[in-house]
């Protein structure tokens, strides 16, 4: 007779567990309890031959975060005990799981600092897999512009960055040395 009230007992639970998580405005099934400071309970340790990052107080259905952090980072991981993940990589690994449990929004008691540098940095285009970056690179191959001349004095105080980045605008070929990208871009001026 006692074990049909026991598992109501723990449908009850598992009830409130999933209900809580609802009012947290939480659609995962697991949260993570931020530490007494605000912020992401991750560390970087190191093991005989690698390194892993740590994530403990998770709380809820830890294999379904270890799942989604896994398709998230690429990369593999296990289950320590009850509250404590771990996801092979290092600390580029370690500021992505930060960025991805911030993102979905599954840390409890985060503070505002934390929350804010997340946020600035998602400003700066700093955002998941370089999609930022690439951006970035293609507004400043398109600022530079082919049919504005040059005079050989700004051309000999450039950089070979901004050489190069001139001479892709003009569909020449970037490779070589300081001396042989401004003779060739030179060469361009005058021919046209």
């Amino acid at each position: 007779l006692r074990q049909p009230e026991t598992r109501h007992h723990n449908q009850s639970n598992t009830s409130n567990i999933s209900n809580n998580n609802q009012d947290n405005n939480n659609s995962q099934p697991y949260t993570i309890r931020a530490t007494k400071k605000g912020t992401v309970p991750c560390v970087v340790e190191k093991r005989k031959h690698h390194k892993v990052v740590v994530v403990s107080n998770i709380e809820g259905d830890i294999h379904a975060l270890l799942s989604a952090l896994q398709k998230a980072l690429g990369t593999g991981g296990v289950v320590k005990d009850k509250h404590t993940i771990e996801i092979q990589g290092d600390e580029r690994h370690d500021s992505r799981v930060k960025q991805f449990v911030l993102t979905t929004g599954c840390v409890v008691g985060a503070s505002k600092t934390v929350k804010a540098l997340y946020d600035e940095g998602k400003k700066q285009g700093h955002c998941e897999a370089g999609e930022g970056h690439t951006q970035g690179v293609q507004k400043k191959k398109a600022s530079i512009d082919p049919t504005v001349p040059l005079d050989t004095k700004t051309i000999k105080a450039m950089k070979p960055t901004e050489l190069k980045k001139h001479l892709s605008a003009r569909q020449l070929s970037t490779q070589g040395n300081k001396k042989e990208l401004m003779t060739r871009l030179m060469a361009w001026h005058v021919s046209s």
